[in-house]
This record gives structure tokens, sequence and C-alpha cells, in this order.
């Protein structure tokens, strides 16, 4: 069962598992454009009220609401729309080849930090509050009034000239320091290896701060190095919440090893425009009137819509973008005689947990499995192991 929700993309041949709550991302970064239309719609309402109550019509009010909103809310909510595809791209999958019996673990390599020359975070603040104050020393002729309109004109064309600069150097900066950047990023890479070597186990962490105590439960898959077992050559976690769904995502996993891609479930539809679709539907017959519309104005303060397009579109298409070719080529299909074949020792141990379920032994009391590699022949699952009460480290 997928618990969690990493179950991205699914093939006959390989399974994606992949983190992120992308959608919330999305509508988070669509609120800031509903902000923008519902202030802007305020200021005019309150104009017009006043020149119906006054007779005197003045627009200034309207037009510093929307130019703030274009220059502020609206700027924010494409910051954080890119700041999600960020994370998108940061956070590659980790990939499940059945047919190859391998899995492939993302890590990136390890180079040292490029710093932007002439950058920081109070460089790029400053550089907005002076572009705002360009913007704003263009546009504040149209609203006071001066002696006369060739005086006007004057600042209104030295505004926009001032402008224009200012977006040239700020253009031809970044062009450069984009390309640079790009040149010393971090590379991504793929470490493939045996899935029945992989290292996997469940913890519980607690992180403890000033006024909190916080308790995170993880499904780590990890790749061990050769010339130090102890510690990852690549690896990856999900924050599963609890044991029990550690371990339900974990024989998600093994299931579709083991079994095909039949005893797994597919990608959850939640997040995709036509899972959002039949949820509407659903929601229309089930929910009263007041009910239902007042789902649809939650609807559309997030733009949902949108956000579940955005949202597939970086499943499908940006999440996968950046994979090597060599991961691709490793992904192709392979012909049936030429599948990979699980170990007898597998077999040994698939067939010994058949028979402890039998016996109504729970996983959790088993112990690790490398204590069962011990007497493949004897009975290592009813032991020291099985007596202890608790909540015991369990591991694959």
């Amino acid at each position: 069962m997928d618990v969690t929700g990493w179950v991205r993309r699914k093939t006959e041949s390989w399974l994606d598992l992949q983190g992120g709550n992308w959608l919330f991302g999305a509508e988070f970064s669509l609120m800031f454009l509903s902000l923008s239309l519902l202030t802007t719609l305020a200021a005019v309402a309150f104009t017009l009220e006043m020149g119906i109550n006054l007779g005197r019509w003045d627009w200034g009010l309207p037009l510093f609401v929307l130019v703030g909103n274009l220059l502020i809310t609206v700027p924010w909510g494409l910051y954080m729309h890119f700041l999600g595809n960020k994370a998108v791209k940061e956070s590659p999958p980790v990939r499940f080849n059945r047919q190859r019996r391998e899995v492939a673990i993302p890590r990136w390599t390890e180079v040292q930090a490029f710093k932007l020359p002439f950058w920081s975070s109070n460089a790029g603040f400053m550089t907005y509050l002076v572009l705002i104050g360009t913007i704003a020393f263009a546009l504040v002729p149209f609203v006071n009034e001066y002696s006369s309109i060739e005086r006007r004109n004057t600042l209104v064309l030295q505004g926009v000239a001032l402008l224009g600069i200012e977006i040239v150097v700020i253009s031809i900066y970044l062009f450069i320091v984009l390309r640079l950047k790009k040149k010393h990023d971090p590379k991504l890479i793929y470490e493939i290896y045996p899935w029945e070597k992989l290292v996997a186990f469940i913890e519980t962490q607690q992180n403890v701060g000033p006024s909190l105590m916080a308790t995170h439960t993880f499904l780590t898959l990890a790749i061990p190095r050769e010339d130090d077992p102890e510690t990852a050559l690549a690896s990856a976690r999900i924050n599963v919440g609890h044991e029990t769904a550690g371990l339900a995502q974990w024989e998600c996993i093994r299931c579709f090893m083991e079994e095909g891609p039949d005893a797994c479930p597919e990608p959850k539809q939640d997040e995709t425009l036509a899972g959002y679709k039949a949820k509407c539907r659903q929601a229309r017959e089930e929910m009263s009137l007041p009910s239902w519309l007042w789902k649809k104005v939650g609807d559309w303060f997030f733009h949902r819509y949108l956000a579940h397009i955005i949202t597939e579109r970086r499943i499908k298409s940006l999440a996968v973008r950046r994979l090597p070719e060599e991961l691709k080529a490793w992904s192709k299909p392979l012909p049936e005689s030429q599948w990979a074949k699980p170990s007898e020792t597998l077999k040994a141990l698939n067939e010994q947990l058949a028979q402890a379920y039998e016996r109504g032994l729970k996983f959790t009391r088993m112990g690790p499995l490398s204590q069962w590699q011990a007497d493949l022949g004897g009975n290592p699952l009813v032991g020291k192991n099985s007596k202890k009460r608790g909540r015991p480290k369990v591991s694959f």
C-alpha cells in the first residue's frame, strides 16, 4: 500500500518513488494571484462608493493598488512558483527496475559552492527596491498635477529611460552569472545497486527544540560505500509518520519487485486534472448546495484547476527532464529471457516469511533479516527478538 503517496510513475519494468507535496506548493503560489484580484476589486468598489456619495471620481487608489500588486504581490507568487519548480528539479526520483532487479538512487556530485559575484541576499533586495522606486518615479507624474505637460512628459521619459537601463544591466548580469552557476552546479548521478543488497531500515527520530519536541519516522533506502559499509554512497529517506506505515510502504516496493506491477498500487490521481474533475463531480453529488458553493470559493481562491495542471506537468515532464541518459537507457524494457532471477537465498527467506505469517507471527517481532540467514533450515523466527517488547528498530 502506497501510504505516503510516493509512487509517482509506474511501468511494466520500473517504479519511481518521489516525495513532495507539489499540489500544495502550486496552490500556495496561485493564492497570490487571488489576493491581487481581491485587493484591486476592493479598491475599485471603494472608489465607486466614494464617487456615488461625494460625486467625485478619483481613480488614484485603484491605480495605486493595481501597481502595488503588480510590483509586490504578483512577483512573490511568481517567486514561489519558480521555487516550487526548483524543488522538483532538485529532488529526483528513486527508480526500481524489476527486470534487472536493480535500484537506482540519485546523488549529487560534491563540488565547491559557487558564489555569484557582486551578489548577496541584501544586494538582491536592494535591486528589487531600486526597480520599484524607478517604476514609481515613472508613474507618479500621471497621478500628480504639474504646471505644464512638458514637465510631466520629461519626468516620465526620464523614468522610463532609467528603468530601461536598469533592466538591460540586470539582464546582462543574470545571463552571465546564471551560465557560470550552471557550469559549476553539482551534477546529478545515479548509483545503480543490486536489489537484494539494498540497505533498508525504519527509524524514529526525536528532534527537541526550545519549546517543542517533534517525532519523525523514516524509511531509509541506502547504498553502502565499498570501502566503508557504515556510510552511504547514496540514500533516500521517506517520511512515513509511523513504523507501521513504513512497513506498508516497503511492502509496496517489495511487491512490485518480487510479484510484478499488478501487485503494486497505481500512482495516486489526487494531483492530476482528471482526479480533480472526478472529485468535483463526486462533491456535487454528495454535498449540500451551501457546502458545495463554499468549496467552489476555495477552489477559486487557490485556483485548484490551474494548480492541478501545473502539478501534473511537474510530475510528467519537469521531474524527469533532467534525468541522465544513462538512467533512461538502463530503464528500457528487456526481453523476458534477459530478466534477472532472484537468488536462492532470497527464495528461501521469502518462503520462511510466508510460513511465519501462516503461524501468526508479526514481522515487527522477527528481528533483522540478517539474523535469519544464520540458519535457513532451522527456525530462527522464534527466538530472542520475537519475545522483546516495545518498539524495535526495524530493518530489512
